[in-house]
C-alpha cells in the first residue's frame, strides 16, 4: 500500500492540483508572511485596547485559534475567536478586531465585520481579495493583503503569522523573532523529510497515512497549542482526505468523552486515536494523558502518540500542524481522491447564494 506513496506517477495522477507542492512550499510562505507583516502600515490605528477578537471561518478561522492559543497565556487583555454570524456584546471601540478571510467573501466574517465597524472597533483585515478588502478600504481600515490563488486551508502562514507579527509590533507579544526563526528552520527541515521524494521507510507522514488508511481519525491534544493542532488535523482530514474525523482536548475529555468509548465496540475498532504531545504540557495534564491512553488500549483500533519539535510554543505548534498537513494529503492519495477540491462546500455556498 505505501508503495503508492513512493510512486511519483501515482501521486501526480491523484494529486492533480499539486496540494503536496503547495504544502512543501509552506516554509517559504511563512517567511513571506513575516515580511508582509513587518512592512504593514497601521494607518490611523491608535488608542487603548481592552480586548482582542479574531473573525474567521474554516481555513481562515484557524488562524484566530492559533493567535488565541499563543497569546492568551501571556496576554493582559482577553482574546476571543468569533466563528459565526454573532459578535460578542463586549466588542466596542476599545476592541482590536482582526477580520480574516482568505477569499474575502466569507459570509459570516463580512457580517461580523459590519457589526464591529458599527460599534467603532479598531479593525485590521487580512485577505487576498474580494468584498472584505473593498469594505475595509471603503471604511478606512488597514488591510494586510496576502497573495491569492490558494485554498484557504493552504494559506495558513499568511493567515496566522501575519497576525502574530502585527501583535508583536503593537506590543501584545514579546519579541518573537527568535521563535519565528526557530519555527522556520524546523519547518524547512520537515518539508525535506516529508516530501514526496522521501521514501515511506523514512517518512513519518507517509507512515502515519498508512496506519490511518480505512480508519476514522480521532485526534486528541492537551489544552493550549496541542489542542489547536488537533483541531487543524481534524479539519485537514475532512477537507484533504475527504474522511470524517473528530478531535478533543485534555483535560476536558476526561470528564466526558473517555466514557463514550464504552459501547459500539465495532465502531471504536475502526478508529485510530492520535494524541498530540508537547514538552510544554501541564504536569497534571501529562499525568491524565498517561493514565487515559492505557484505558483505551484494546478499545480503539490503534493508538498513536506524536510529539512536537522545538523549544518555543510557536515551533511546537507549527511542527505539529505541518505533520498533520502532510499526513492528510498522503491519506488522500491512498484514498484515491484529489485533496484540493472541496465540492460540497462549493455546492453549499452556491445554494446559499440562490436562497438569498
Amino acid at each position: 500500500m505505501l508503495e503508492r506513496l513512493n510512486d511519483p506517477e501515482t501521486i501526480k495522477s491523484i494529486d492533480i492540483s499539486d496540494m503536496l507542492g503547495v504544502i512543501g512550499a509552506f516554509p517559504a510562505q511563512c517567511r513571506e508572511a513575516v515580511s508582509l507583516a513587518e512592512s504593514f502600515d497601521f494607518g490611523k490605528l491608535s488608542g487603548d485596547v481592552s480586548s482582542i477578537v479574531t473573525l474567521g471561518m474554516g481555513g481562515s478561522g484557524i488562524g484566530g485559534d492559533i493567535v488565541k492559543a499563543l497569546l492568551e497565556p501571556k496576554s493582559k487583555v482577553p482574546v476571543n475567536v468569533c466563528k459565526g454570524y454573532s459578535l460578542p456584546a463586549f466588542v466596542g471601540p476599545d476592541t482590536l478586531v482582526f477580520a480574516i478571510s482568505y477569499s474575502g467573501g466569507t459570509e459570516e466574517t463580512l457580517t461580523t465585520l459590519q457589526r464591529a465597524a458599527d460599534v467603532g472597533s479598531k479593525i485590521i483585515a487580512v485577505t487576498s481579495d474580494g468584498s472584505l478588502e473593498k469594505e475595509a478600504k471603503k471604511r478606512g481600515f488597514p488591510v494586510i493583503k496576502v497573495p491569492g490563488g490558494l485554498q484557504p486551508r493552504a494559506a495558513l502562514g499568511y493567515l496566522s503569522l501575519t497576525v502574530v507579527v502585527v501583535l508583536e509590533k503593537l506590543g501584545f507579544i514579546e519579541d518573537v523573532r527568535a521563535d519565528i526563526e526557530e519555527t522556520l528552520g524546523i519547518l524547512e527541515m520537515m518539508s525535506e523529510h516529508m516530501s514526496p521524494d522521501s521514501p515511506a521507510g523514512n517518512n513519518i507522514a507517509k507512515q502515519l497515512a498508512g496506519r490511518l488508511y480505512e480508519k476514522m481519525p480521532v485526534v486528541y491534544g492537551s489544552e493550549g497549542t496541542p489542542a489547536v493542532a488537533a483541531l487543524r488535523w481534524k479539519c485537514q482530514f475532512n477537507e484533504n482526505s475527504k474522511v470524517p474525523a473528530f478531535w478533543h482536548q485534555f483535560p476536558e475529555l476526561n470528564h466526558n468523552e473517555i466514557v463514550g468509548w464504552q459501547e459500539l465496540g465495532e465502531v471504536a475498532k475502526r478508529c485510530c486515536l492520535i494524541t498530540l504531545r508537547s514538552p510544554g504540557e501541564n504536569p497534571r495534564t501529562r499525568k491524565r494523558v498517561e493514565i487515559s491512553l492505557p484505558l483505551l488500549e484494546g478499545v480503539v483500533g490503534e493508538s498513536l502518540q506524536v510529539w512536537s519539535e522545538g523549544d518555543s510554543e510557536l515551533a511546537r505548534l507549527y511542527s505539529l500542524i505541518y505533520l498533520g498537513d502532510f499526513t492528510s494529503v498522503y491519506l488522500a492519495i491512498l484514498n484515491g481522491v484529489d485533496p484540493t477540491p472541496v465540492e460540497r462546500i462549493q455546492l453549499l455556498k452556491k445554494k446559499l447564494r440562490e436562497g438569498k
